[in-house]
This record gives structure tokens, C-alpha cells and sequence, in this order.
């Protein structure tokens, strides 16, 4: 690791908030779909802010399964396979699929500097991934993920610079 300004910390994100994947509700059990609870799958994660999903769970698809209801705002990181650490905002209250991790808001980072952050680890999540023909990674390696973390209004600085950077990019400068 690379040495930190001295107000910075370095944090396991596992220390610094809370976290959890969703589920899959059987799908011989037709009643569990076609409900009004948006549920999110890994192939969704395109880095944007999710809104409107392409499946959507039933309250029985809730109960009957591992799936919960992450709140907006959360932050979804991919598990599996090529989506791996493909990165995505819940626009809306939803539920995922169990190759989804949520990481939930707190008051001690801001959710835009982790996402970048989690942004720029991507390629090293990637090498971590583990298994055959569908690697993966775990909750576990996501939580041993060490971050530089800057007091909060440095981290909005930070990300104000990414965001006017990622603006230019957009206008073809």
C-alpha cells in the first residue's frame, strides 16, 4: 500500500460498512415472479443508477427465499463470472440475486467516492476471482478490500475532480 496523507485512514471495507448478497426465489414456484419488488441480476450492473429491472419478484418470492430488499442508495457489486466487480446504484428499493453484493450507506464515507474506488479496483477484483469457468469472488474478499479513505470532505473533492473529468470525456474534449 502506498503511503497515505496523514488525515487519511486505511480501512478494510468490511470495517466500514455493512454488506450482504440477496437470492434467487425457486422458479418452479411461478407465483414467487411477476411481482411488484424490482430484483436486480449481475448482468444489470452496467455503472449506472438501476431504476427499472428486467424481472421483478413477488412478496411469496421475497419470503420464499434468501432475497431482501436492499434500500436505495445502496451500492451492488457483481460476484460472478464476467461481471465481476460491475458496478451499479439501487435508483429504487430492490432486492437481488445471490451473485450481487449490496453495500450499504453510512455517514462515514461518501457512496460516490466508494464507488469509484471500487471502480478503479475492478482489474484487481478480477485477478482475485476464483473457480473455473465461472470465477467468482467473495463477500469475504470484498470485506479484506483495504481503502484509502480521506476525511469526507476530501472525499467530496475527490470526487467532484472524477465527476468534471468524466464530464469533459462525455463533451469529446
Amino acid at each position: 500500500m502506498i503511503e497515505l496523507p496523514p488525515n487519511w485512514k486505511s480501512v478494510k471495507l468490511g470495517q466500514l460498512c455493512e454488506m450482504t448478497s440477496g437470492g434467487t426465489p425457486s422458479r418452479k414456484i411461478t407465483s414467487n415472479f411477476g411481482g411488484k419488488i424490482p430484483w436486480v441480476k449481475s448482468g444489470e450492473l452496467t455503472g449506472k443508477t438501476i431504476f427499472e429491472t428486467e424481472e421483478y419478484i413477488s412478496k411469496e418470492g421475497l419470503r420464499n427465499s434468501s432475497a431482501k430488499i436492499f434500500p436505495k442508495g445502496t451500492i451492488l457489486v457483481a460476484l460472478y463470472g464476467a461481471t465481476i466487480g460491475k458496478l451499479a446504484f439501487l435508483g429504487v428499493d430492490a432486492a437481488t440475486n445471490q451473485a450481487i453484493c449490496g453495500i450499504f450507506q453510512n455517514t462515514a464515507y461518501s457512496p460516490s467516492y466508494l464507488y469509484y474506488f471500487l471502480f478503479f479496483e475492478r482489474p484487481r477484483l478480477i485477478k482475485k476471482g476464483i473457480g473455473g469457468a465461472q470465477p467468482n469472488i467473495s463477500q469475504t474478499i470484498l470485506k479484506e478490500l483495504v481503502i484509502p479513505l480521506p476525511p469526507l470532505p476530501e472525499q467530496h473533492r475527490i470526487v467532484a475532480k472524477i465527476e468534471a473529468l468524466f464530464s469533459l470525456l462525455d463533451a469529446g474534449v
